[in-house]
Formats: C-alpha cells, sequence, structure tokens
C-alpha cells in the first residue's frame, strides 16, 4: 500500500510541474476528477484526493493552489482561483487529550463554491465552506463561514463588504 502512494505522489509531482497550456490539457485529461469543458489548471497546483474533486466549465486554477478534496470540493462553471488558493476540505480531529492529536484521523466536510465566482489570490477557503453565486472573494481573505450569493467578501476572517450584481 504504502508503494502505491509513493508511485502517486511521484506522478502527480512530475504532472503538476508541466507548464503552459500543454500542462493544462495533461493534468485535465490525466488527474482522477470531473470535469467540465474548458478546464485550466495550471502548474504547481496540488491536489490532494482528486476523485473527490468536481469541476464546472471554463474553470480556471491559477498557480501554486492547493486543493484537499478528501471531503468534498464542488467548484462551478466559470469560477476563477488566483494563484496561491488554499482550499480544504478535511481537518484534524483534537478530541481528545489522551490520544496524539496525529492518531485521531480527521474530519471531512464537503466545500462548494457556485458558478461564476472569483477567489482572489491566497484567499484560504476552509471545510464545509459554501460560497454562493456570483461571489467575489478578496486577495487573503479567510473564508470560515458560507458566503451568500451576489456578495464581495474581505478580510481575516471574511467578512461581506457589500453586494455585487444588485439589480436597482
Amino acid at each position: 500500500m504504502r508503494i502505491k502512494y509513493e508511485a502517486i505522489l511521484w506522478y502527480n509531482f512530475f504532472l503538476k510541474n508541466i507548464p503552459g497550456q500543454l500542462g493544462c490539457y495533461l493534468r485535465k485529461w490525466l488527474l482522477p476528477f470531473k470535469n467540465g469543458r474548458k478546464v485550466m489548471i495550471w502548474e504547481h497546483c496540488q491536489i490532494d484526493s482528486p476523485k473527490k474533486l468536481e469541476l464546472g466549465s471554463n474553470v480556471s486554477i491559477n498557480r501554486g493552489c492547493i486543493i484537499n478534496a478528501a471531503g468534498g470540493v464542488r467548484i462551478g462553471n466559470d469560477t476563477l482561483l488566483g494563484p496561491g488558493v488554499i482550499i480544504y476540505s478535511q481537518n484534524h480531529r483534537f478530541d481528545s487529550e489522551d490520544i496524539p492529536i496525529r492518531k485521531q484521523g480527521y474530519v471531512l466536510k464537503n466545500v462548494e463554491i457556485g458558478n461564476n465566482v472569483w477567489i482572489a489570490a491566497r484567499a484560504t477557503i476552509l471545510p464545509g465552506v459554501k460560497i454562493g453565486d456570483n461571489c467575489v472573494v478578496g486577495s487573503s481573505t479567510l473564508v470560515a463561514k458560507d458566503i451568500p450569493p451576489n456578495t464581495l467578501v474581505v478580510g481575516n476572517p471574511g467578512k461581506v463588504v457589500r453586494k455585487i450584481y444588485a439589480k436597482d
């Protein structure tokens, strides 16, 4: 079992380092995630548990992103992730002081990101978060709670600054 895991790590290492559109094409077709049309995953992205990642059409994941999809991650159509975005759908358990944290396992919570969302550079999305359609998440924002549709969110922790696409 350890040898299989090691082989997967090496495979992913080489695949994530292929630059340009050729690399995007190869990652789309060789990583085992569900994806729509025109998906671009740029170089140096780390995707853990890719079988639990679902991408819509016209999704762009910029350089250096980390997506841990162990608890499930769904990203909607026309969504952009800036460079260095982190999305985690799992976290360490720490319920018992008698058991080392490293031996307590994980809590898995699905992350859902809607359609037409822009998550700017270095933002972090925590387990269990749902981001509605038509949202913008500012650079370096920490998203720990659900974000309603049509909003701009910034800060640490992320706070709704204003509505966007509001119909007057």
